[in-house]
């Protein structure tokens, strides 16, 4: 299964961006609470299977980037409102990985149609 991350650069620009703007909360007990967030990041939800499912649903308040991995031949997404109205069709024909940003805030769930493995990564919420 491919992993899916920042590239090195992006990570370490990411990491600059992030002390850069803690070292400018001027309250110490606020600075240090983002310092802590920098050194251990919210995972966000992992969900991971085989063959088809459907996830468990997850909120979005702020824009939220899925990440998605297949290990086999075909894997077909559909994301979910609350409604279990489709707002977004995804596919990968082969292993390997893709992303989609959720903008809109709501509740969203995710179905799953693959042959094989898969992975489904939400990041947290961007600030």
């Amino acid at each position: 299964m491919a992993a899916l991350g920042s590239p090195p650069d992006a990570a370490a620009k990411s990491l600059a961006a992030g002390l850069q703007t803690c070292r400018e909360i001027p309250s110490d007990t606020a600075r240090l609470a983002c310092y802590d967030r920098l050194a251990v990041p919210d995972p966000g939800e992992v969900f991971i299977g085989r063959g088809n499912g459907i996830t468990p649903a997850f909120e979005v308040a702020a824009p939220r980037l899925m990440r998605f991995e297949s290990a086999d031949v075909i894997m077909v997404i559909y994301l979910l409102d609350a409604a279990d109205r489709v707002v977004q069709n995804l596919h990968l024909g082969g292993a390997g990985g893709g992303e989609y940003l959720i903008e809109t805030p709501g509740r969203y769930h995710v179905q799953v149609n693959a042959t094989g493995g898969w992975r489904i990564d939400l990041a947290p919420p961007v600030p």
